[in-house]
């Protein structure tokens, strides 16, 4: 049935892939031969658009990955070959970006979004298809609810992101009187809900709740009620660092000097490239640290010797999920169910985002770091 429905898929977007191929597809690891001398893997990023240096840190984190494998021999014998499409950053562009991908009945897996909006977007269709797709979308529901068994989050969930906010703020910081801001997507709007109940279990409300949508320009009102409200904590749970960036020069523009602690898409490399020094002081709380583990500073120290720059988690993830997919398919074959079974039995693997124990939902990662911007880098705090 798998087989059938993607040779149709094939046959529906081939003139498709046909025409946008020369601009919007790319390919890595050089595979000179015709089918079956390399293995091929999807992927997604957002290439164009707002969110386009997040693509690129994702591209270049592949990458690494993708030289690793390749130069130690491949798998199997064989090249490991990456095909990317651009999701230009939005629901729209993902669907696209992943129905060209497998579209292709030689693609094994795909790396997928980071955002659980973008994975939400493709949940029937990967059902649908039975492709195995790793993700970095963080929302709860994402793996508990959807229950779709091609899904594999390599980051954790926001439950751990949630109750890591709501301690650092009120334990370690002593906040009383915290602000939320968060974006009304789906990712947003739950992180909302699991910050309030966290305040709720410590009998405490936050003092205001400000939603947002994707590409705000002015946070003007938003910050003008903060400062009205006497929070002295803000708590940002946002999709699009970019976003993120905005809120804190506009921030500091207006003198608004309560603290600050984001979800993971805050104290970023990618972040600070954008907010420059205004980004300094603020916490996050974070998947990937530079210098978390040995893993992780083995890492960093490629990357930055291959680019001159600090990767972040867009590095991060699927690093380490391009990584997991090669060493199940060496051990298991390419199947889509050997795949499947292969991820569900990774316990103890460390990676540079942390040490995977997949559970049975498809869940890898179990616990977040808090982290700080100081001095135009990002160091751990906890």
């Amino acid at each position: 049935m798998k087989t059938s429905i993607r040779a149709i898929l094939l046959m529906c977007f081939a003139a498709v892939i046909l025409t946008v191929s020369a601009c919007g597809n790319t390919s890595a690891g050089g595979a000179a031969g015709g089918a079956g001398e390399v293995i091929k893997v999807g992927m997604t990023a957002d290439l164009t658009g707002k969110s386009a240096l997040t693509g690129e840190f994702k591209k270049r984190g592949a990458q690494i990955a993708l030289d690793e494998i390749n130069g130690a021999g491949g798998i199997q014998g064989k090249k490991l070959e990456l095909v990317v499409e651009d999701d230009r950053g939005t629901n729209d562009g993902m669907v696209s970006a992943f129905q060209k991908l497998i579209a292709d009945p030689e693609i094994v897996a795909v790396i997928g979004p980071i955002t659980s909006t973008m994975s939400l977007a493709i949940d029937q269709i990967t059902k649908r298809t039975g492709v195995p797709v790793m993700i970095g979308g963080t929302n709860v529901e994402l793996t508990t609810e959807l229950k779709n068994k091609w899904f594999f989050r390599f980051r954790p969930s926001d439950a751990y992101a949630a109750k890591t906010i709501v301690d650092f703020s009120t334990d370690k910081l002593g906040k009383t009187k915290a602000a939320i801001v968060y974006d009304t997507d789906a990712f947003g709007t739950a992180g909302k809900d699991l910050l309030v109940a966290e305040y709720k279990k410590r009998n405490m409300t936050p003092v205001v709740t400000e939603g947002v949508t994707a590409n705000t320009k002015d946070f003007t009102p938003v910050l003008e009620n903060i400062r009205k409200s006497g929070a002295d904590i803000i708590n940002v749970y946002m999709t699009l660092s970019a976003d993120i960036a905005q809120l804190v020069v506009q921030m500091r523009q207006l003198g608004v000097n309560a603290e600050l602690i984001s979800c993971a898409a805050g104290a970023q490399t990618t972040t600070i490239k954008l907010a420059g020094d205004k980004l300094d002081g603020i916490y996050g709380v974070n998947d990937f640290a530079l210098d978390q583990s040995e893993e992780t500073k083995r890492f960093v120290a490629k990357f930055s010797s291959k680019y001159t720059d600090n990767p972040d988690l867009y590095s991060g993830w699927v690093y380490d999920a391009l990584n997991v997919l090669a060493k199940v398919i060496e051990e298991r074959g390419s199947d889509p169910d050997q795949i499947r079974e292969g991820i569900l039995a990774i316990k103890g693997y460390k990676g540079v985002e942390g040490e995977y124990d997949f559970d049975e939902l498809g869940d890898g990662l179990h616990a977040y770091s808090v982290v700080k911007v100081e001095n135009g880098r990002v160091v751990t705090v906890k």
